[in-house]
């Protein structure tokens, strides 16, 4: 017995050194982060509170703050985030840090197909219908940092979009920006856990009202509407959908 407590406190510095180092290093410079202010991606310091954390092996964000990735916010993110994607984290079991960068395209351009194509707002379960989530690099052992994206189902009726995204080093470009109310919950530091909603879809009674949605959108992808067009529409205006 007297062994077990100095093997149960080994075994918990054990992993929590490993969620530290499941962490890059920041290379974001303050200049960096600038850059989005510039681009109108990334509110000013003095609202935003952003923070660089420039060669900080991991985040040390406190209650009031939330870590992001400079690719986030290239990809239509923004705080507070909306009601949709805080829901899509809660019924998911997610945190904004466990999505890869594509998964920020892929919500941002849902959002504003709902708003500016269909005329309503975020349907759930038309995106149910839509996607599921897979785990990376394995459903045994998602990474902390960006270990679920979303994937459209097998012959969906979701107009064609494909996002490619060259930066391989995102998750590098990490900092701290304030999380204003209604924040994202804090950070747990723990990688995502695989549950059955990942790949649930919607019952037959909710998929009812998603037929008549998913009827309209193939009257817009027969008019050459894809999700690379909507994408590019909310760019164009520099809104940040998310």
């Amino acid at each position: 017995m007297a062994g077990e407590v100095p093997a149960a406190a080994a075994a918990a510095s054990a992993t929590l050194l490993a969620l530290e180092l499941a962490w890059s290093p920041s290379t974001l410079t303050d200049a960096d982060i600038e850059v989005l202010v510039v681009q109108g991606l990334l509110l000013e310091k003095a609202i935003s509170g952003w923070r660089s954390y420039f060669g900080e092996a991991s985040p040390s964000e406190d209650w009031t703050a939330t870590v992001v990735f400079r690719s986030f916010y290239e990809k239509g993110f923004g705080l507070p985030s909306g009601a949709f994607f805080w829901g899509l984290l809660h019924y998911y079991g997610l945190e904004a840090t466990h999505l890869k960068p594509n998964s920020i395209t892929q919500i941002a351009t849902f959002i504003h197909l709902c708003k500016g194509f269909l005329g309503i707002a975020p349907h759930f379960n038309l995106w149910r219908a839509l996607y599921h989530l897979r785990a990376y690099p394995s459903k045994g052992t998602p990474d902390v940092v960006g270990g679920a994206a979303f994937s459209l189902h097998r012959g969906g009726k979701y107009p064609e979009a494909i996002f490619k995204d060259s930066n391989k080093r995102w998750a590098e470009e990490w900092f701290v920006v304030a999380n204003p109310t209604p924040g994202l919950l804090p950070r747990t530091g723990l990688p995502p856990v695989v549950n059955a909603r990942w790949e649930e879809k919607p019952t037959e009674e909710e998929m009812v009202e998603v037929q008549v949605l998913l009827a309209e959108l193939q009257k817009h992808k027969a008019e050459k509407l894809t999700g690379a067009t909507v994408a590019l529409s909310f760019a164009k205006w520099l809104t940040q959908p998310i």
